[in-house]
């Protein structure tokens, strides 16, 4: 019997019989796996007017809320469920993330850290413990926890990803290129790691190698405008400027950049291609709000331009 005929069946059994309450818990579950939240509320609601202390009916409340985006809600629901039943793993788990998103970072750590206490190789907990930290500036219990999240699920990317971003933000680069070279072990097209391996080799003076990893960026996603943008500025250093302009008019094709066009405005000036380069810098301007150069002098620089056009 597929999910369809399931629901039938189970929709049938509930209006034969209001009280045949476990098949209205069973039409609960599954009316949330296909998206019937909705349905879903109305269901949980009649069961806890009959079940006020029923911890499974507020988590799943929870659950509902969250899936119609009403997280206060959702928090609430997970906090009954909790305070029903404090030592439920997946009650605290999902009262966390709430709390995470709805900015409470101290109480979504609290409640992280009582999941580790009762599932104490919770691989995920570790990994969202460890973007919190993160987040605070903790960069050594951060990687400590992106650690254990490893250790207990090595083959979650993301984890040695953010291990590497944190060894990244230290200066850490050996380790941070570890960790990075399994990310794409891991998930070889993950484009972000490219990137980042693109931006240490850059650092570091290989900017040959940061070439070849900014182009693999590129190939991995070709709407990295970051890449693009890096990429374009070694080779403008690298006096590369018909690469450079190739790669920016092929960026520009798929997105209509401030920082694209100024760029390019660079390369014409390379070139003495006053028109272009006006025309650039007008188009720069024009894209104001994807333009992270300094717009005032951007600006001064057209207006200055456009008089030496014009006299």
């Amino acid at each position: 019997m597929n999910d369809a005929e399931r629901f039938e069946e189970l929709q049938t059994k509930v209006k034969l019989n209001p009280k045949n309450f476990q098949a209205r818990r069973e039409l609960i579950m599954l009316c949330l796996d296909l998206g019937f939240e909705e349905a879903a509320l109305f269901h949980i609601r009649y069961l806890l007017k009959i079940f006020p202390d029923d911890s499974d009916l507020y988590f799943n409340l929870g659950i509902c809320q969250e899936k119609l985006k009403n997280n206060k809600l959702a928090l609430e629901a997970y906090e009954k469920a909790v305070k029903l039943r404090c030592d439920d793993p997946d009650y605290l788990y999902n009262l966390a993330l709430v709390c995470e998103a709805e900015g409470n970072c101290d109480e979504a750590l609290n409640n992280f850290k009582k999941v580790i206490c009762l599932k104490k190789e919770d691989s995920n907990s570790f990994f969202l413990i460890g973007i919190l930290y993160s987040k605070k500036g903790r960069s050594d219990i951060a990687v400590k926890c992106f650690k254990k999240a490893i250790e207990y699920n090595y083959s979650d990317y993301f984890a040695h990803f953010y291990l590497a971003e944190e060894y990244k933000k230290n200066k850490e680069y050996d380790f941070a290129l570890v960790e990075y070279r399994k990310v794409l072990e891991l998930s070889p097209d993950y484009s972000w790691a490219y990137f980042n391996i693109a931006q240490i080799y850059w650092e570091l003076g290989r900017v040959d190698d940061s070439i070849i990893m900014l182009k693999k960026t590129i190939e991995k996603n070709t709407d990295d405008v970051e890449a693009y943008k890096l990429l374009a500025q070694i080779l403008i250093k690298k006096e590369k400027y018909e690469e450079a302009l190739e790669i920016l008019t092929g960026a520009i094709e798929k997105n209509q950049n401030g920082d694209l066009y100024y760029l390019i405005s660079k390369i014409f000036e390379k070139f003495n291609d006053t028109a272009s380069r006006k025309s650039s810098l007008e188009l720069a301007l024009n894209n104001k709000k994807s333009l992270t150069f300094d717009f005032n002098s951007v600006k001064h620089e057209f207006e200055k331009l456009n008089k030496e056009v014009q006299n």
